[in-house]
């Protein structure tokens, strides 16, 4: 649901960049009607609750299991950093390669986990950045 002043992360592993950026792409139709991304339908995302403006994704060509790093450099680094360190741990269960945060949207929490053969999405949860 669109919540001004907080942030939704997903962390994952995905085979690259090409194939983050086909996860997450919104398409159009030729009438201009928007197809949602693979990304927003396995998750049950409201496409109008969503700014495309308000999103951040990044992938690493190499895993990592440190929260803070695997977060530096994102908006509001400062406060959300710390939040999310208190959600999980710094150090988690497992490496990733692949962050999804979406600004000013409160995730419901109703699908945590995305495995497939190509990719897997876990949902951290969400904090306040302002």
């Amino acid at each position: 649901m669109e919540k001004e002043g907080v942030v939704s992360l997903w962390l994952g592993n995905m085979e690259s960049q090409d194939f983050l950026e086909d996860y997450f792409s919104i398409k159009y139709t030729d009438d201009g009607d928007s197809i949602p991304s693979p990304f927003i339908k396995e998750f049950y995302i409201c496409m109008y609750d969503i700014d495309e403006d308000f999103i951040e994704k990044e992938f690493y060509l190499e895993r990592s299991d440190n929260l803070e790093a695997l977060l530096a450099g994102c908006s509001y680094e400062e406060v959300v950093i710390p939040q999310m360190k208190r959600l999980a741990s710094n150090i988690l269960e497992m490496k990733y390669n692949t962050i999804i945060m979406i600004y000013n949207y409160e995730y419901s929490g109703e699908i945590t986990n995305k495995n497939e053969n190509l990719y897997t999405m876990r949902y951290i949860g969400t904090v306040s950045y302002k």
